[in-house]
């Protein structure tokens, strides 16, 4: 937050921490601070960080950055929304957003968002998104940010492609986002075609020495060049 008539910002988290585990769970609020400041969200619905405007400050301020209006998003692993939503206020009704989310608690609390703000730019697409389609075996994991496809998953979830999503009609994306807790690679394996002719900015968050490794080789394959926010945070360019 941006102290009034000065350019100092303070982040608010230290200060309202203390309070803020008195917010009821589904009580509607709006995000204090950062790009998506003022966009409602329900208080309980995931980390105290995405409501507090803390949530991944610097990667949040990139991303934003990215964003222009009448944009096309994909937001794979799209989780309760805070990228989502912030895509869509930020490109607009002439923008698309997609918000790819397969965990059951999750997709509840991300179409709420979506609805709360009245947001008509997004499709939640109730899918994982990994290097094949079909059905995938999903893990919820101990927490709703810390979902991922796993062999012995016990949730089974429809899964798809970029590449065959694009295929069907969908606008190829101009900007994506990707964190899904180690199957980064599968994601882009799956998307290679896209990536190769839309050329979308990539954030990809990476999990994994050997996930990482295989994902910057891949797309240094495809031509892109790599920033990096923090050794596991990624952005990718195409370089022409």
């Amino acid at each position: 937050m941006r102290i009034p008539f000065t350019t100092f910002q303070v982040h608010l988290g230290r200060f309202v921490v203390p309070l803020a585990h008195l917010v009821p769970a589904r009580a509607i609020v709006p995000i204090l601070q950062g790009p998506a400041r003022g966009i409602f969200w329900v208080a309980g619905s995931g980390l105290m960080n995405f409501w507090l405007g803390s949530y991944e400050r610097d990667k949040v301020d990139a991303f934003h950055r990215a964003l222009s209006s009448g944009a096309v998003v994909y937001d794979v692993g799209a989780n309760v929304g805070i990228y989502t939503v912030l895509a869509c206020r930020t490109v607009g009704s002439d923008g698309r957003v997609f918000a790819f989310e397969p965990v059951p608690t999750n997709l509840f609390y991300l179409n709420w968002h979506v609805r709360l703000n009245r947001f008509l730019n997004c499709e939640v697409v109730p899918k994982a998104v990994c290097s094949h389609d079909g059905t995938v075996s999903f893990e919820c994991g101990e927490g709703p940010c810390l979902g991922k496809i796993a062999e012995d998953g016990l949730l089974q979830v429809p899964g798809v492609t970029i590449d065959s999503f694009v295929a069907e009609g969908h606008p190829a994306p101009q900007v994506m986002k990707v964190d899904v807790e180690g199957a980064e690679y599968e994601v882009l394996l799956g998307a290679q075609k896209s990536l190769a002719t839309s050329k979308p900015v990539l954030f990809l968050a990476t999990h994994g020495t050997e996930v990482h490794n295989r994902c910057c080789c891949l797309l240094n394959d495809l031509g892109y060049c790599l920033d990096f926010l923090t050794p596991d945070e990624i952005i990718a360019r195409q370089s022409n």
